[in-house]
C-alpha cells in the first residue's frame, strides 16, 4: 500500500444547510463561430430518421397523387405574324418587307387571348356542351361537336367555359422571331388539337374580316371627301383666274415649269445688263486712272505697237549718241543729227500717248454713262415690280390654295384607286407554320418530374426540420458547448453503446446485455437484502464482452484525465454527480473505480446516493448494512466495506435508505469517513445523487477534493448543467471537469475512437476466423 495522504476538507465538518441554487452563470452567446459544413452533416446524420421520414412521406404523397391524376394532353401549333399592314395597301407596300414592331406583336398576343376570339372557338367546337369545360353539361364522357345537343347554353355556362378555356390556353412568343406557339391542354388529345387549329383559323379569318371592313369604310370615306375636294378645287381655280384678269397679271412659264410674271423677267434682264455694265465701267476706270498717272506700260495689254516702235528707235538713237559723246563734242555733225532725230521721236511719242489717253478717257466716260442709264432703268423697273408684287400677294394666296386642293384631290384619288385594288386582294399577314396534331403522350402528370420535385421538396423539408429541431434543442452535445456554456474542461467522452453497434448487431462482435448506462430492469431482492439470483445486467468494463472495448478505452481516458487534473498530486477523494437523474453518474463512478483499480491502486467506492442507491446492484452486493448504518452510529465503516470481486476495488454500499439523508451527510461522521478512507485507499470515489433534485451533492462537494460532473450528451439542457455547476461552486466545491456521457460515436468528439473501432473489428474478425470450422 502506498503512503496515505491526509485529506484536507474544504470546510470544517459540521452540519451544512445548503441554500437555494444560484442563477446559471453567464454564457458566451455573443461569440461568433464560423460556418462549419461538416457540423451540418453531423446534424443530418444524427437526425437522419427525421429526414428520411419526412422525405418518404412527401415522396409517397407525390407518387400517389401523380398516379391518381387524370392524363392531360397538350397540343401545340405554330403561327407566324408578318409585317403590320395598313388598312388598305399600295402596290409598293404589298411587296415591301419591314420589321414587325413590338407594339403590334403585343397587340396580336392580346388578340389571341381575347374573349371575342375565344367565344368564336367555343361556338365552333361547342365546348360549352363538353363536361370537361362545363361541369353542368352532360357527363357522358368526352363528346364531339356533332354529338352534343343543340340547346343554347346559359351565360353562366358560357362564363365557366371561358374561364376553363383560358386556363388551358397558352400563348408563347418565340424570342427574336415573329413566331408564336399556341398550346392547349385537354383530357382528349383530339379535342386539344382541334382547339389549337380552330383558334389559328379563326384568328386569320378575324384578321381578314377586320381588314376588309376597314378597307370598305376607308373607300366610302375617301369617295365622300373626294367629291367635296373636287368642288373646292374648281372654285379655287376660278377665283385665281378672275383675280389675275382684274389686276392685269401676266405670268410666263419658266424652263422649270414654274409660272413667272413678265416684269420679273425684264427686271432680271436689266439686273444682268447692269452687272455687266458695272464690270465694264470698273475695267475702263482702272485703265483711265493708269493713263492719268502716266503708267501706259501698266495698262492691260500694254502700250500700242506704234508707241513700242517709237520707244525702240528712241532707245537706239540715245545709245548711239552716248557712244559718240565719248569721242566727239555736241557740235560734231553726227551728234547734232542724232539730237535732232531724238527730239522728233520724243514729239511723236508724246503725241501718240496723248491720243491714247484721250481714247481711254472716252471709253471710261461711255461706260460710266451706260451704267448710270441702266441704274435708272433698273430702278424704274423695280418700282413697277413692287407695284405688281403688292397685287400678287393675294394672287399667291389663291394660287397656294389651288395647289393644296389639287394635291389633296390627287392623293385621295390615288388612295381611292388603291383601296379598290386592295379590297379585291384577300391577303393576310398571319400564316400557319405548323398545324396542331393530336399528341400521343400526355403532358401531365409527368411522373419523373413530379418525383424529382417531390424528392427535392421532401429532402428540403426533412433537412429543414432536422436543422430546426437541432436549433431548438438546447441540450449539450459536444465539448465545444461545454467550454462555451460551462467554461470548464471536458474530462472524457463516454460513447453510447447503440452508436458502437456494428453491422452484425453487436459492439463490434460483443454486445452487452443492455444499452446505455442504466439497468434494463431492476433486479428483485430477497427480504434479507441479498440480490435475487439471475444475470447481472449492469454495464461494466471488466466483463468479458467489454474488457477491451471502446468503452474501456473511454474510461481509461477518464482515468488519465482525473489523475492529471492537479499539478502537484491527483485528487484522493472524488465526487461523481450529475444535474438530473438518468445521466449515468453511477455507471461513470463504477467504471471509473474499476479502471483505477486496474492500475493496481486500492479504490473505495462509496454509494452516497442515500435516496436511490445503485452501487450494490452494479456489483451484486448485499445492502443490510452500509453507509447509513455508519452515519447513524450503529456500525463502523470498515466493518461494512465489501469486496466487489474486482481486484483492488472495495465498495461501501448505502444500506437501508434513511429518512433524513441530508442531515446524516451534514454531520461530522462523513468527513471523518473520507479522511480515514483516504489514508487507507489511494482513491475514494463517492457516487452522489443529482445536484438539482436534492442538496446531498452540494453537502458532499465541500468534503472532497474534486467533483466530476456527468452530462448526458443530447439530453441534459445546458441551463440545468449551468445551474448544477453553479450550485457546486457556490458551496466551495472544486469541479475538475465534465464527463460527456452517452455520446454518439459518429460525432466529431468521438472521432478519436475510430482507431479503437478498427482495432476491435480486426480482433473480432481474427477470433471468428480462427473459430470457423471451415479453416
Amino acid at each position: 500500500m502506498s503512503e496515505a495522504h491526509p485529506l484536507v476538507p474544504h470546510r470544517p465538518p459540521g452540519p451544512i444547510v445548503p441554500g437555494p441554487l444560484p442563477a446559471p452563470r453567464a454564457t458566451d452567446s455573443q461569440r461568433e463561430t464560423p460556418v462549419d459544413l461538416l457540423a451540418y452533416w453531423r446534424v443530418l446524420r444524427k437526425r437522419r430518421w427525421t429526414v428520411l421520414t419526412l422525405f418518404s412521406v412527401v415522396w409517397l404523397l407525390v407518387l400517389i397523387g401523380t398516379l391518381k391524376m387524370r392524363p392531360v394532353f397538350e397540343a401545340r401549333g405554330l403561327i407566324e405574324i408578318e409585317k403590320e399592314n395598313p388598312n388598305f395597301l399600295t402596290v409598293k407596300e404589298l411587296f415591301e418587307l419591314e420589321t414587325v414592331s413590338d407594339a403590334y406583336l403585343e397587340t396580336q398576343y392580346k388578340v389571341l387571348r381575347s374573349d371575342a376570339l375565344a367565344r368564336r372557338v367555343i361556338q365552333q367546337l361547342r365546348l360549352d356542351r363538353v363536361p370537361e369545360f362545363n361541369p353542368n353539361a352532360s357527363s357522358a364522357g368526352t363528346v364531339s361537336a356533332a354529338s352534343v345537343p343543340d340547346s343554347a347554353p346559359g351565360p353562366e355556362a358560357l362564363e365557366a367555359t371561358l374561364a376553363s378555356y383560358h386556363r388551358r390556353l397558352t400563348i408563347a412568343p418565340v424570342k427574336r422571331s415573329r413566331l408564336v406557339e399556341i398550346s392547349f391542354q385537354s383530357h382528349d388529345p383530339e379535342l386539344a388539337a382541334a382547339v389549337v387549329n380552330a383558334l389559328a383559323d379563326n384568328y386569320i379569318d378575324q384578321s381578314l374580316e377586320v381588314r376588309w371592313q376597314a378597307t370598305q369604310k376607308a373607300s366610302e370615306w375617301l369617295g365622300q371627301q373626294l367629291d367635296g375636294l373636287k368642288v373646292k378645287l374648281e372654285r379655287s381655280e376660278e377665283e385665281l383666274q378672275r383675280y389675275a384678269r382684274e389686276n392685269g397679271l401676266l405670268f410666263l412659264e419658266t424652263s422649270e415649269g414654274q409660272p413667272e410674271h413678265i416684269l420679273d423677267e425684264r427686271l432680271r434682264q436689266l439686273q444682268e445688263e447692269l452687272t455687266r455694265a458695272q464690270a465694264e465701267r470698273f475695267e475702263r476706270e482702272s485703265r483711265y486712272r493708269l493713263v492719268e498717272a502716266g503708267h501706259f506700260s501698266a495698262l492691260p495689254g500694254g502700250e500700242s505697237k506704234v508707241i513700242e516702235d517709237l520707244l525702240v528707235r528712241l532707245a537706239d538713237l540715245r545709245r548711239e549718241r552716248a557712244e559718240l559723246a565719248t569721242l566727239f563734242t555736241g557740235e560734231y555733225p553726227r551728234v547734232r543729227q542724232l539730237d535732232n532725230q531724238i527730239g522728233e521721236l520724243e514729239q511723236l511719242l508724246a503725241a501718240e500717248r496723248a491720243r491714247m489717253a484721250e481714247r481711254v478717257g472716252n471709253e471710261y466716260r461711255a461706260a460710266l454713262a451706260r451704267e448710270q442709264m441702266l441704274v435708272r432703268a433698273f430702278a424704274e423697273q423695280q418700282q413697277r415690280r413692287n407695284q405688281v408684287a403688292e397685287r400678287s400677294v393675294q394672287y399667291n394666296i389663291l394660287k397656294r390654295e389651288v395647289e393644296t386642293n389639287r394635291q389633296l384631290y390627287e392623293a385621295l384619288l390615288q388612295r381611292l384607286k388603291e383601296a379598290g385594288v386592295s379590297s379585291g386582294i384577300k391577303s393576310s399577314n398571319i400564316r400557319v407554320v405548323d398545324r396542331a396534331t393530336p399528341p400521343r403522350r400526355p403532358a401531365k402528370p409527368n411522373l419523373l418530374l413530379n418525383l424529382l420535385l417531390g424528392t427535392a421538396f421532401g429532402l428540403g423539408l426533412g433537412i429543414g426540420a432536422a436543422l430546426l429541431a437541432e436549433h431548438v434543442d438546447s441540450s449539450i452535445k459536444s465539448s465545444e458547448e461545454i467550454e462555451r456554456y460551462l467554461q470548464i474542461p471536458t474530462l472524457a467522452f463516454i460513447p453510447a453503446e447503440d452508436s458502437l453497434v456494428g453491422r452484425r448487431g453487436a459492439v463490434y462482435g460483443r454486445r452487452p446485455q443492455i444499452s446505455g448506462s442504466l439497468l434494463a430492469g431492476r433486479r428483485t431482492q430477497k427480504p434479507n437484502g441479498k440480490p435475487a439470483p439471475g444475470l447481472n445486467l449492469w454495464l461494466r468494463i471488466d466483463r468479458a464482452e467489454t474488457q477491451h472495448s471502446v468503452l474501456a478505452e473511454a474510461f481509461a481516458g477518464l482515468r488519465t484525465s482525473v489523475l492529471l487534473s492537479a499539478a502537484d498530486r491527483p485528487p484522493r477523494t472524488l465526487l461523481v454527480t450529475s444535474a438530473q437523474p438518468g445521466e449515468g453518474k453511477t455507471t461513470v463512478s463504477t467504471n471509473l473505480a474499476i479502471s483505477l483499480a486496474q492500475l493496481g491502486q486500492r479504490v473505495l467506492l462509496i454509494d452516497g446516493d442515500m435516496r436511490r442507491p445503485s452501487v450494490h446492484l452494479a456489483f451484486g452486493l448485499g445492502r443490510q448494512q452500509g453507509l447509513s448504518g455508519y452515519l447513524s452510529g450503529r456500525v463502523e465503516w470498515m466493518d461494512v466495506v465489501q469486496p466487489t470481486g474486482v481486484p483492488g476495488l472495495d465498495a461501501l454500499v448505502c444500506g437501508p435508505v434513511p429518512p433524513n439523508p441530508a442531515e446524516l451527510l451534514s454531520g461530522a461522521r462523513m468527513p471523518a469517513l473520507l479522511q480515514e478512507a483516504a489514508r487507507q485507499y489511494h482513491v475514494v470515489i463517492v457516487d452522489s445523487p443529482p445536484v438539482l433534485n436534492v442538496s446531498d451533492s452540494r453537502v458532499l462537494a465541500t468534503q472532497v477534493e474534486g467533483v466530476v460532473l456527468v452530462v448526458k450528451a443530447g439530453t441534459t439542457p445546458r441551463e440545468l448543467a449551468q445551474r448544477a455547476l453553479a450550485g457546486i461552486e457556490s458551496v466551495g466545491g472544486h469541479v475538475l471537469g465534465v464527463v460527456l456521457n452517452q455520446l454518439d460515436a459518429r460525432t466529431a468528439d468521438a472521432y478519436a475512437y475510430s482507431y479503437y473501432h478498427y482495432y476491435e473489428r480486426r480482433e473480432v474478425e481474427t477470433t471468428e476466423s480462427a473459430a470457423s470450422p471451415d479453416r
